[in-house]
């Protein structure tokens, strides 16, 4: 039998090399070149603000360090009821960063600075809860109409430390997945449980989770402050905040009335805490001032240094310097 190694080497020869950068056919027309990568996805972050201006040099810091190409990122930015430097602090970082990023929708309402129902600052009235359904439900029209393939939630006061947070959550492949977020405290941005009645429940799963003893990413009834919703599937179309559906009976709150949308259309919320991705402070009472707000921030930021670098403040902001005091002694 005579070998066929010639005659495979002329057909290999005839027919091309197969596959690969520049294949080689034996006419012009059948040589090709490999396809090129896909796009990544396109993403709209939205941000709602409101007496923030203590923490927003450090959360757009942060934001400006996620590893997603800006170019493919949207930013849609809403501040109200603002007595601080918050409304002029992210109007001067957006008229610097527009350029970076794919879109820029602001949504600034100055006026009035009170909801007047409210009992001070951090007090949640029913007029705030309504208020802030329907900017987060405008911020999800706003990634729909864009044709984003992702909304990142974004509260003003979380820092994402793990500048690969985006990736990872879109690696989960989950409709809703939330980050889990690390306090000073056993607070973190979801429940385990939750009553008949929309209300927060104790379970033993709660603990383990939160103190990455049980490792993964977890299905919870509630997730909240930061969180990525899939625009691409097709159960993300039925999810709202504002209105609540007629059959709604819950309590009048924003995480909940989503929660109670998500259930109806049958997306499961899931958290993740695989990683370290960021951080977020711990609520404060209804009563509490904006000094208090403040210095709550700051043990977010001393909590982010214990095992990580020092939240970096973003170079689109100008920060005044700390002016150096005595703290009491003479010398």
């Amino acid at each position: 039998m005579m070998a066929a190694g010639p005659w495979a080497l002329l057909l290999v020869l005839a027919l091309g090399s197969g596959p690969g950068p520049g294949a080689l056919g034996y006419f012009p027309e059948e040589r090709w070149t490999p396809e090129s990568p896909l796009l990544p996805p396109r993403v709209t972050v939205a941000l709602l603000a409101r007496n923030a201006a203590h923490a927003l040099p450090a959360t757009l810091g942060a934001l400006e360090r996620l590893r997603h190409p800006k170019e493919r990122t949207a930013l849609w930015v809403a501040v109200d009821h603002s007595v601080d430097n918050t409304t002029a602090l992210l109007r001067g970082w957006l008229m610097r960063v527009r350029g970076l990023y794919h879109r820029v929708e602001w949504r600034p309402l100055e006026e009035p600075t009170s909801y007047p129902d409210e009992e001070g600052p951090k007090h949640w009235s029913p007029m705030r809860y309504e208020h802030v359904m329907k900017l987060r439900q405008a911020a999800l029209e706003a990634a729909r109409a864009a044709w984003s393939d992702y909304l990142l939630f974004l509260d003003a006061d979380n820092v994402l430390t793990n500048p690969d947070t985006l990736g990872l959550l879109m690696a989960e492949n989950k409709t809703l997945v939330a980050p889990m977020l690390d306090s000073r405290a056993a607070y973190s941005n979801f429940w385990c449980g939750m009553t008949a009645q929309g209300y927060y429940r104790r379970t033993p799963l709660y603990l383990p989770v939160r103190r990455r003893e049980r490792r993964g990413c977890f299905a919870v009834p509630m997730v909240h402050s930061t969180f990525l919703v899939d625009l691409r599937r097709a159960a993300a179309a039925a999810l709202r905040f504002h209105p609540p559906s007629p059959d709604y009976t819950w309590p009048f709150d924003d995480i909940i009335a989503f929660a109670f949308a998500c259930r109806r259309a049958e997306v499961q919320m899931f958290i993740c805490n695989r990683e370290v991705y960021g951080f977020l402070p711990v609520p404060l009472r209804s009563h509490s001032t904006l000094q208090d707000e403040a210095e709550s921030f700051l043990h977010v930021l001393l909590e982010i240094m214990v095992k990580n670098p020092p939240a970096e403040p973003s170079p689109h902001i100008w920060v005044p310097p700390k002016v150096p005091d005595k703290m009491g002694f003479d010398e």
